[in-house]
């Protein structure tokens, strides 16, 4: 379980590096129309890596939810990044006809609020797991 939390996390954090290499070749394109085709293809890449992500902490959430062990945040978490899922899902498939820089410094704003909720959780999630290999390392050094 630990293993999956720790890919997930590195998906993510893959992700927000993709959309940023994104917005540099939108900002670094000699065509405005170069440059958005780039853009897109780019972020693209990052949507299907954190929709990958996703899978992963959903089953968490899940898991959390069913055995009533979910840290409030959990509660906060799971519904904006729903939103943020549903959006950048219309983004990606350039269905949503207000498509334009406020709309998506918006959603930029919001995907950043749901990263950081879910760095907040892995912390608060792993802090269990990274005690007790610290533990675990003291007893052996106590052992030699």
């Amino acid at each position: 379980m630990r293993r999956l939390r720790r890919i997930s996390l590195k998906l993510q954090v893959t992700s927000l590096f993709t959309f940023i290499i994104g917005f540099i070749a939108l900002k670094t394109a000699g065509s405005k129309k170069k440059g958005i085709y780039r853009h897109g293809k780019i972020n693209s890449v990052g949507y299907v890596l954190g929709f990958f992500a996703l899978l992963y902490m959903a089953y968490s959430a899940l898991n959390l939810l069913i055995s009533r062990r979910a840290p409030a945040a959990v509660f906060i978490h799971g519904p904006l990044g729903a939103i943020v899922l549903t959006l950048s899902t219309l983004f990606v498939a350039n269905k949503w006809s207000w498509k334009t820089k406020k709309n998506m410094w918006t959603f930029v704003a919001l995907w950043l609020m749901t990263f950081s909720g879910g760095l907040y959780l892995f912390s608060v999630l792993d802090k269990p797991d990274i005690l007790r290999r610290m533990k675990h390392r003291a007893d052996a050094r106590k052992r030699e």
